[in-house]
């Protein structure tokens, strides 16, 4: 039976580092699709950028007789923008956080629907409400402000959309450190109520929640305020006829007895697949074959060591002629010769070591004192 263990063990590391490996290879592909996306984007981008500083030079340069530039292949999308340059390149590490930490860092005190007032770009001082926001990314979308014209390809148009213009208007994403929290406050003082921008917000305590959820306040730091999140209408479900009837669900069709267990044994073992090398959960019937396997075996291993053999008999002659023989005696002319062995091996080894024959003498006198 250990050796089913043992092959479950060896099959979930195999597993494990096949995962891992997957896991680190889809990683790679995707740090070099961002890097190859941001590439591209950069490079368009500087195309536009030079492109415009050639023709206005070329504008101020011709005056009046200055090239019209809305024709051919640019007649229709002329002073627009890709739609894939709008958003910027995926952030990562202390660049994102750094981003995100006005708003709090991985709990973002900002959300759709909150106001927000611009703190730069053409709609300066604007205040909008927020679409969309990316926190991969550290961008968000307000409503209305920051629009562009973008070229939509024609494979892209529906031709059942009843807008088919090639040029539409689109809110371009702006990074949320050039944004601030504007939230209705009212004066102490006066009583007068107005729009506030607020520099900073900071977390409350964090609540988790059984479902795994996590909820949290927003706080103004130094006066401690609560600002609310913003109300959303909740989500309205609409039935077609593809759904499933509650009432269908809801029927019980199952009544378990004593008798028979809530599920076929057949269908229990399609599920957790009978022979898979995963499997830890075995059949009683499983479990006493595999233990009279490695009976069996024990069983031929010990009828193997009783087995008589040549080398056995060999080995065990030997054995009683040794036993025969008894323990060795030394003779008065074998341990002279071992002495006089010693005595040359001692004053090699104490020559190697630098002890001279004084100090030699010396320490068993010192010993006796």
């Amino acid at each position: 039976m250990q050796k089913v263990f043992r092959r479950t063990v060896l099959a979930e590391r195999q597993a494990a580092r096949r995962g891992a490996r997957r896991r680190e290879k889809n990683n790679r592909d995707f740090r070099k699709a961002q890097r190859d996306q941001t590439f591209f984007q950069n490079r368009e981008r500087g195309a536009i950028l030079k492109q415009a500083a050639i023709n206005r030079k070329e504008d101020w340069e011709l005056g009046a007789l200055a090239p019209k530039r809305d024709v051919g292949e640019w007649k229709e999308k002329y002073g627009t923008v890709n739609p894939h340059t709008l958003r910027g390149p995926m952030l990562f590490g202390e660049e994102r956080y750094k981003k995100l930490e006005i708003f709090g860092g991985k709990y973002l005190n900002i959300t759709a629907g909150d106001r927000v007032v611009l703190l730069e770009g053409r709609d300066k001082g604007k205040i909008g409400t927020i679409k969309e926001i990316d926190a991969r990314r550290a961008e968000c979308t307000i409503e209305g402000l920051n629009l562009v014209d973008v070229s939509v390809p024609k494979w892209m148009i529906n031709p059942d959309d009843p807008d088919q213009r090639p040029i539409r208007q689109m809110e371009k994403p702006i990074s949320l450190p050039s944004v601030r929290l504007v939230h209705p406050l009212t004066d102490e003082a006066t009583g007068v109520t107005k729009d506030v921008i607020i520099k900073k917000l900071v977390n409350s305590k964090l609540w988790h929640s059984k479902e795994g959820g996590v909820s949290w306040s927003r706080i103004v730091p130094g006066l401690n305020i609560k600002i609310p999140w913003p109300k959303r209408d909740p989500k309205v479900y609409e039935d077609k006829a593809s759904d499933t009837l509650r009432i269908d669900v809801e029927a019980k069709t199952f009544v378990p007895t004593l008798l028979t267990p809530p599920m076929p044994r057949s269908v229990i073992d399609e599920l957790r697949n009978k022979y898979s090398i995963f499997r830890t959960r075995h059949e009683p019937a499983y479990i006493a074959e595999k233990e009279a396997e490695e009976n069996a075996k024990e069983e031929k291993k010990k009828m193997a060591k009783l087995m008589r053999t040549p080398l056995s008999e060999i080995n065990r002659k030997e054995r009683k002629l040794r036993k025969a023989k008894g323990k060795g005696k030394l003779t008065p002319d074998m341990l002279e010769r071992i002495g006089k062995i010693i005595a040359e091996k001692r004053q090699l080894a104490m020559d190697a070591a630098g002890v001279s024959k004084e100090g030699a003498a010396a320490e068993p006198v010192k010993a006796a004192v």
